[in-house]
């Protein structure tokens, strides 16, 4: 990592392990919302043929597939989840969507606010107390769907994260080497 970078990132007050655990919380939180998104389409294709008819063409569609469809996460495909246990997961997901619902609007509103110019020093501390509650609701979340799993299925999730962690250190290495050889763009 570059001198220059380390000390922007430093200002900043954002480290490097800060960001990988950003980076790993928002990875399962979408792992667990596409596994989530995959279970209620498979049970109720009807309803989004309905839904479909009272929205305009484009309305509702999920990105990624033409058809609205998502594929669910690698992982969960690769866990063989039986139908009880993506319920469950399903409910763990869905409750704690909706116990952390105001946090998530009021965050959003904030985050409206730093983009309009008008965030305070009381706002900023709201901002990171909030960010702290969603990130244990997420641990939280995680502990209980991992709690679902039989201990086969959590050795193979702990096998798929070490595999994807290892992914990713060595794309970050790949960069980080990149960058360090790119040449100087002329001034």
């Amino acid at each position: 990592m570059s001198p220059d970078f380390r000390k922007k990132t430093a200002t900043k007050g954002v480290t490097e392990e800060m960001f990988l655990k950003r980076v790993l919380s928002a990875s399962l939180a979408l792992l667990a919302l596409t596994a989530i998104t995959y279970a209620q389409q498979q049970q109720a294709p009807a309803e989004e043929n309905q839904v479909s008819a009272q929205k305009g063409p484009h309305e509702g569609r999920r990105l990624g597939r033409m058809d609205g469809r998502h594929r669910g996460s690698a992982a969960m495909r690769e866990l063989n989840l039986t139908e009880e246990q993506r319920q469950q997961q399903r409910a763990i997901m869905q409750r704690q969507l909706g116990a952390t619902k105001a946090q998530r609007e009021e965050l959003f509103k904030l985050r409206e606010k730093r983009f309009a110019g008008a965030l305070t020093a009381e706002d900023e501390a709201r901002v990171q107390a909030l960010r702290l509650e969603l990130r244990d609701s997420m641990q939280s979340i995680r502990t209980e769907m991992q709690s679902v799993l039989t201990a086969e299925q959590r050795a193979k999730l702990e096998e798929l994260n070490t595999e994807r962690k290892a992914r990713r250190d060595e794309m970050r290495e790949h960069r980080r080497d990149k960058r360090e050889h790119r040449e100087p763009m002329p001034q």
